[in-house]
């Protein structure tokens, strides 16, 4: 992601203020001149004034970039569905239990298939489908919303894509579509809300959203056996997820001469729902120490199956002569 300037709001006394497109950017009684095109790094230019945390503000990073041997929170989701994919094949039984069923859901009983239906899907053409469209655009809306904004989004997406299904529709269904384009709904909100620190690449990128959402539904009105209504709702609650709990960022002048991308949403959720990823993956690296996978895994490189870029291949030779020894003769 690119860090340009906003510069039509500022904070001041913590509150954001309207300036000049041209004008300054201010925290406290610091003023500090920015252009209209200045870029800079986020976040690492100063330390985040007290005062920043009690008005609600907080420093924003796009987290984009993964350490060797690290997991995003989209690859452990796409892992999660191949693996219930795999329990349906084992079990179909498994299939029964979780799918939507409208009836059920509209008379209060059974409610966590509102959940379920998003982990389960109708075929592997289905589950790489879902799954490839999760990876092509998960990882950017976690980096920008970080793994507890994008959790409970894709949550909230599927939750909201099974009730309008269940409501406009009798049919069962199961996929993680609904949930999908909650991320996507979720990532055109953030850039349209963000747009002057975008600047024409969030523009375009705007557009090809909004033409993937359009073809997309197209071709499942196309289809009797698509669940468009699900799609529909994920799209709704993932954008209304992203409207008011989702990244709204300021430029804020700080006090040493610096300047940092902050973040209120018009909600904040509760530090216990965003702290769920991070206590999973600590379990997760408990549980790692425990098996003691890390000792096999620190020498391996994370793409092993790509050879090292610039460089010939190196053949290692061995310490000792591999000629053959002479024969010895018995006298």
């Amino acid at each position: 992601g690119h860090a340009g300037s906003r510069i039509g709001e500022s904070i001041e006394n913590g509150r954001p203020q309207k300036i000049p497109r041209s004008g300054t950017v201010s925290f406290g009684r610091v003023v500090q001149p920015v252009s209209s095109y200045s870029t800079h790094r986020m976040g690492d230019e100063a330390e985040e004034p007290k005062s920043m945390t009690k008005s609600g503000y907080r420093p924003w990073t796009a987290n984009l970039i993964r350490k060797p041997n690290q997991y995003s929170l989209t690859a452990k989701l796409t892992l999660f569905n191949c693996l219930a994919y795999g329990l349906q094949v084992i079990n179909p039984s498994f299939t029964q239990w979780g799918i939507k069923l409208s009836d059920r859901i509209l008379r209060g009983q059974e409610l966590y298939r509102l959940v379920t239906p998003m982990f389960l899907h109708g075929g592997i053409a289905h589950l790489m489908m879902n799954t490839y469209s999760l990876q092509a655009v998960g990882p950017d809306v976690e980096g920008f919303f970080g793994p507890g904004r994008f959790l409970a989004t894709y949550f909230m997406a599927g939750v909201a894509g099974n009730l309008m299904s269940a409501v406009n529709s009798p049919n069962p269904a199961l996929g993680a579509s609904g949930a999908v384009f909650g991320i996507v709904g979720a990532y055109y909100v953030f850039l349209n809300r963000n747009r002057r620190l975008f600047g024409s690449r969030g523009a375009s990128m705007q557009q090809g959203i909004t033409r993937t959402i359009a073809v997309n539904l197209f071709l499942g009105a196309m289809n009797p056996m698509v669940d468009n209504w699900g799609h529909i709702g994920g799209a709704l609650g993932g954008a209304g997820m992203a409207y008011y709990f989702g990244p709204r960022l300021y430029m804020a002048g700080l006090p040493n001469g610096g300047r940092m991308i902050v973040d209120k949403p018009i909600l904040r959720l509760p530090r216990t729902i965003e702290s769920i990823p991070d206590q999973f993956s600590e379990s997760f690296r408990k549980l790692k120490r425990r098996m003691q996978v890390d000792r096999y895994m620190s020498d391996l490189p994370v793409k092993p199956w790509r050879p090292k870029r610039g460089g010939r291949r190196v053949i290692p030779v061995p310490n000792r002569s591999i000629k053959p020894a002479k024969k010895k003769t018995l006298h």
